[in-house]
């Protein structure tokens, strides 16, 4: 079998069932790309694992992207599932308005319980196919990771970005906030919320922070032990956790450097101290690094290149952005509208970094991209209390926990903010989501 698989969890003994995301899009993009999605043949939709097969599920991958809309099934002229079938004079004529079509065909596979699966996507500005492929074999249980493969293959092809469909999303879901019995649990689901699985839960002790490794094979998150709140790491395949940093006073706002080797974080380290300071740990040999000394700093985040740390801090009198170089150690403001900007994530091409922003005094707090050569700040959210932000590892898009109703719920925007979804979810309060790097 050609391998399908991004990073599969094997953590059978700490998951247990979690209803699931449903995503609604709140608006989408001026001229999206137009395609048709023909139903793949013999497709799984009368099973409950697939209710709308692998053909519901690369249509809801590209069309929820806000980057595709899709040709309604009832004005397709025809619904081919192989490229030898399919009628180009046809359907250059229906007039549909479609610039492509995806076609497929599914069929029982050599060993039981596994299928075969083909399609090929087409380009009607041409009358040439694009790409095309064969998977054999694919167990049942790789069918939906399957339909994300081909949709990043779809998505890549057309935009020329790479996609995101694979990768995962780390959230924390808290019930019962308010009580002295709280539960907390540390969730990882698809990047659209399906097959979440709870790799931690806990009472009374909150989970925040969740941080994905650059490999993706661990989430750092903080914690507490012993009434003192720690930075912990638990491996995804196996679910061991270990302590990374337990200093005296407080310890928060873990961020992986890019190759692996560093956390940075944010260190009180000192019981009888209210502000924190920036510290890089080297997690090969535990020595520890101060580099902030003025105000209260947090929120440390790596550039791409590792050379320098985006991170917030008061130091000027109110929350705001600064960029600290490693090397030289030198600090210097980036941040200079609004009064308040907080939680810097920087974007993978380093040339800006996502923020939330609070423009007015009391005013709403939104998602913002801050631009590193100009300083402008562009707001791309609209609720009302939009916090926590993380963007998807090709750039395109950012995820972050909009507070504006009771319950915290999971939303996303694309980068330039003609996008909006929302992915509410149907129990507790979600917050801290960290979307994962590309999975191998």
């Amino acid at each position: 079998m050609r391998k399908i698989l991004g990073l599969i969890f094997g953590l059978c003994f700490l998951f247990s069932s979690h209803a699931d995301l449903t995503i609604q899009i709140v608006q989408g993009v001026n001229k999206p790309y137009p395609i048709a999605i023909i139903p793949f043949g013999d497709d799984l939709t009368s099973s409950r694992d697939l209710p709308d097969g692998v053909t519901g599920i690369i249509h809801n991958d590209l069309v929820n992207s806000g980057r595709f809309s899709a040709l309604p099934e009832s004005a397709m002229p025809s619904k081919p599932i192989i490229v030898q079938a399919f009628n180009w004079q046809q359907w250059n004529n229906a007039n549909t308005g479609i610039e492509y079509a995806l076609l497929g065909d599914i069929s029982p596979g050599v060993a039981p319980n596994t299928y075969d699966v083909t399609f090929a996507l087409l380009s009607l500005l041409n009358n040439q196919p694009l790409v095309g492929e064969k998977f054999t074999s694919v167990p049942r249980a790789q069918m939906r990771l399957l339909a994300h493969q081909i949709s990043d293959t779809v998505y890549q092809s057309i935009t020329g970005k790479k996609g995101y469909f694979r990768t995962r999303l780390a959230y924390v879901e808290v019930y019962n906030r308010t009580s002295p019995n709280a539960l907390w649990e540390l969730v990882v689901s698809d990047y659209d919320g399906f097959n979440p699985h709870i790799l931690l839960k806990q009472t009374g002790n909150p989970i925040t922070s969740p941080a994905w490794s650059a490999d993706g094979s661990q989430l750092a998150y903080v914690t507490y032990i012993n009434n003192r709140q720690a930075i912990m790491a638990i491996m995804l395949t196996t679910g061991a956790r270990r302590v990374i940093a337990n200093f005296p006073g407080m310890n928060s706002a873990p961020a992986f450097s890019p190759d692996g080797r560093y956390m940075a974080m944010a260190l009180s380290a000192s019981d009888f101290s209210a502000n924190s300071n920036i510290y890089v740990l080297d997690l090969k040999t535990h020595k520890l690094n101060k580099y902030t000394d003025v105000g209260n700093n947090t929120s440390p985040c790596w550039s791409p290149d590792s050379k320098t740390l985006a991170f917030n801090s008061d130091r000027g009198g109110s929350p705001q952005i600064y960029l600290l170089n490693l090397a030289t150690r030198s600090v210097s403001r980036l941040s200079f509208t609004g009064v308040n900007n907080y939680a810097p994530v920087f974007t993978p091409d380093g040339q800006n970094l996502v923020i939330m922003t609070q423009q007015t005094a009391g005013g709403p707090i939104r998602i913002a991209t801050l631009n590193m050569a100009t300083n402008a700040i562009n707001i791309i959210s609209s609720g009302q209390l939009d916090k926590s932000p993380s963007i998807a590892p090709n750039g395109d898009m950012v995820v972050y926990a909009n507070h504006d109703s009771a319950h915290g719920i999971l939303s996303e925007t694309s980068i330039d903010g003609t996008v909006e979804l929302r992915l509410p979810a149907t129990e507790g309060t979600v917050e801290s989501p960290a979307w994962s790097p590309f999975l191998n």
